[in-house]
Parts: structure tokens; C-alpha cells; sequence
């Protein structure tokens, strides 16, 4: 072979390497540009899902309807230009968003048409539950029979009397409870002796700090505490107080216990306390509310259902 023939056949090898070369770098570069655009657009998509179901399950279980118009509305606004998503209900308290949409290649179009748009897609769940522990709760507990109940939804908005008689601690339908103690075992917490009416107050204007279990017993609180509580009261007059709900009253000696089931939101009406030596009660109403920073907890629509619901993404 010559000298001129074999440079030839060099310079052959050599544009077929370049041409691989690029053919890489491009697809590199495709991979860089065109899949990091297309990452962009799919988290986008996501967290519009997130929101589109984190809403619309704030109008369950009561309103699929408007669970639906909700939750394509968000998801729509967080994403201007997609296509309303798909709202399904696989049951009462749950609701899925499936959002679709496309998005553009670049470079990437090389390899053929199917890359020029590809297909985005997000599904969300959000749950709607009644909560195990709550958060901010004010040392009130209330029965269940007076309570409104989630089954019975024209309950809420009713003006109702809550009593609480310290003489009578096992037929009143309210009671001052201690939220320090709490236990699985009736007779666990024997003495509420270091619970004043001063900690009583800031409990009722500020709820507890912590979260507090539900299906457990706390012990009742009684004693002269009557101002301070009063005070406490006056102070969140149609603001929501978030009462623990009992089912069960057991005692020990002189010492009362409630069994502490869910979680019921009441709202006092003006001029509607009268907390003194002698008597006790609060005049107002149960209203419904949605909790946050909580966990999911039981299904909605149950015996401990009382109208409190934490809202969580499950997928």
C-alpha cells in the first residue's frame, strides 16, 4: 500500500471518530440541557399536583364537586398552560390528582420526533383524617354526646350550653382537664395539685404546646380557679378552642378521670361565659377546622370524628 493510499484511509477513520465524537457530545450535551428542562418541568408539575390535591381535600368529605373545581384550579394556576387534571375520589376522605403535560426538546430533537415534546406527568394523593394527637389544645374537655359529631353535620353553627358542675363531675358536659398527664390507665395521673389557675389560663389562651394523644385518660381538674380561667375565656370570645372530647368518666376516691376520644373545635359567643363560685358554663357553638403539622390519623366520618381533620399528602 502507498504512503498517499494509507493517509487516505487515515483521514477516513478519523472523520468517522469525529463524527462519533460529536454524535456523543451532542447526546451529552441533549442529556444535560433537554433532560435537566424536562426535570424542571416535572418538579413544577409535582408541586402544582401537591397544591391541586392539598386543596381540594379541604372541601371533603362533604363536597366532591368542589373538591374537583378546587383542585384543577390550583393546579392550573401553579402551572399556567396545562391541561386540567384528572380528579378522582377512591373514597370519602381521599383525593388523586393525575396532571399531564409537555414539554419541548432542543437538541435532543436529533434523535427523532418523539423528542421534540415529551410527555410530563404527577400524581398526588391527599388524605383527609381525624388526627391522633393535636396540637395547641385548651384544657377543656367536652362529651360526646354534646359535641357535635361529623355525622351530623347540621350540628354545626348551633348555639348550644356547655356545663360544667365540680359537684356533679360524672353527668357534666364539660370539665377542666390536666394536660401534662395523660396515660393509658385510668388512675395513672392521681393528682392535678400543681395545675393553678394560672397555668390553666395561659392553656386557654395560648393552647399546650405539645401534642397530645388522643384514646387516653387525663384527670379533671377542680378546685377554686375561677378567675384566671374566666379571664383566659374572655380572651378568645369567637376565636376557635380546640376541646378534647371524652367518652368515659371514672374516679378513684375524689379524683375524676376523662376518657379522651378525639378532638371537637368550639367557638364562644359573646357574653356567653359565666364562670363563677356559682356556676359554670360557656355559651357557643362547634364549627369545623382543619389542622396542620400533623400526621394522618383515623378515618373521617367514625365515632371519633367531631369535625377537627388534618389533611396530609399521602403520595
Amino acid at each position: 500500500m502507498s504512503v498517499r493510499e494509507r493517509t487516505s484511509g487515515e483521514r477516513g477513520q478519523a472523520i468517522v471518530l469525529v463524527v462519533a465524537v460529536l454524535v456523543v457530545l451532542i447526546g451529552i450535551a441533549a442529556l444535560v440541557i433537554d433532560g435537566g428542562s424536562w426535570l424542571r418541568a416535572q418538579r413544577h408539575l409535582q408541586t402544582a399536583a401537591d397544591a391541586a390535591a392539598l386543596a381540594g381535600a379541604q372541601n371533603l368529605p362533604t363536597d366532591q364537586s368542589g373538591a374537583s373545581s378546587v383542585a384543577i384550579s390550583y393546579a392550573q394556576q401553579n402551572f399556567p398552560g396545562i391541561p386540567a387534571p384528572t380528579v378522582t375520589f377512591p373514597d370519602a376522605g381521599t383525593i388523586n390528582v393525575a396532571a399531564q403535560t409537555t414539554a419541548p426538546g432542543f437538541l435532543a430533537k436529533i434523535y427523532g420526533s418523539a423528542f421534540s415534546n415529551v410527555t410530563i406527568t404527577a400524581h398526588a394523593r391527599a388524605q383527609v383524617s381525624v388526627p391522633a394527637f393535636l396540637k395547641n389544645v385548651a384544657p377543656v374537655a367536652v362529651k360526646n354526646t354534646v359535641a357535635c359529631a361529623a355525622t351530623n353535620p347540621g350540628c354545626y353553627g348551633q348555639t348550644v350550653t356547655l356545663v360544667f358542675n365540680e359537684s356533679q363531675v360524672s353527668t357534666s358536659t364539660i370539665g377542666l382537664i390536666d394536660l401534662t398527664c395523660h396515660s393509658t390507665q385510668s388512675n395513672a395521673c392521681a393528682s392535678t395539685a400543681g395545675i393553678g389557675g394560672s397555668q390553666l389560663e395561659s392553656w386557654i389562651e395560648n393552647g399546650f404546646p405539645d401534642a397530645l394523644p388522643a384514646n387516653q385518660w387525663y384527670g379533671v381538674k377542680t378546685g377554686e380557679t375561677v378567675g384566671p380561667v374566666k379571664h383566659g375565656f374572655e380572651q378568645r370570645v369567637g376565636i376557635p378552642l380546640f376541646f378534647p372530647v371524652f367518652d368515659q368518666v371514672t374516679n378513684t376516691g375524689s379524683q375524676y378521670f376523662f376518657h379522651v376520644i378525639g378532638w371537637a373545635a368550639f367557638v364562644i359567643d359573646p357574653g356567653g361565659i359565666t364562670w363563677g363560685p356559682q356556676g359554670r358554663q360557656l355559651v357557643g357553638h362547634f364549627t369545623t377546622f382543619i389542622a396542620t403539622d400533623l400526621a394522618a390519623g383515623g378515618p373521617i366520618g367514625g365515632s371519633t370524628d367531631f369535625g377537627v381533620h388534618t389533611i396530609t399528602l399521602i403520595q
